[in-house]
């Protein structure tokens, strides 16, 4: 490996540290401002694109979207009810089912600061040339690849050992 390519790699390396830095920053100030845990964000946020998208969600959809039990999921959406932040809804053709729809409450205080960011983001996609877009999409497939091979139990390694 030469020295330019290892210097390149690290420049890679440390940007990407400070961007997980700061959106673990940016998440905590809107957890923070919306007086909402991890799980509690992670939910809206999936709510709300959801929404977004004109999908319905429903609570078992969510349980597999966070990978947690339906009890936690029971408990988590209690807690969003009680702070205004999502509604349950009946089922427009399932009188069984519930939905999870945001409220209004929820739109404006969350979704306007993750909608701040994702334009800031899509400003600074839309500066990129189309071969930097394929090798910025390159990149983060390989780095989700990565997260997700050490992640999996089933393929889990002792990486520590390496």
């Amino acid at each position: 490996m030469t020295t330019a390519h290892t210097s390149d790699a690290t420049s890679v390396l440390d940007a990407l540290a400070r961007f997980r830095a700061a959106d673990a920053q940016m998440h905590q100030r809107v957890r923070t401002h919306a007086a909402l845990g991890e799980n509690e964000l992670r939910i809206l946020q999936y709510v709300l694109a959801c929404d977004r998208a004109g999908t319905d969600v429903k609570p078992s959809e969510i349980s597999r979207h966070l990978g947690i039990s339906s009890a936690s999921t029971t408990a988590l959406l209690d807690r969003l009810e009680r702070l205004g932040s999502v509604q349950r809804v009946s089922h427009p053709t399932d009188r069984r089912s519930i939905l999870i729809a945001p409220t209004a409450r929820a739109a404006a205080e969350v979704a306007a600061l993750v909608d701040a960011f994702e334009d800031r983001v899509a400003r600074a996609i839309d500066q990129l040339s189309d071969d930097g877009r394929a090798a910025v999409l390159a990149f983060l497939d390989a780095a989700t690849g990565a997260a997700d091979d050490i992640a999996d139990p089933a393929g889990a390694r002792d990486y520590a050992s390496m």
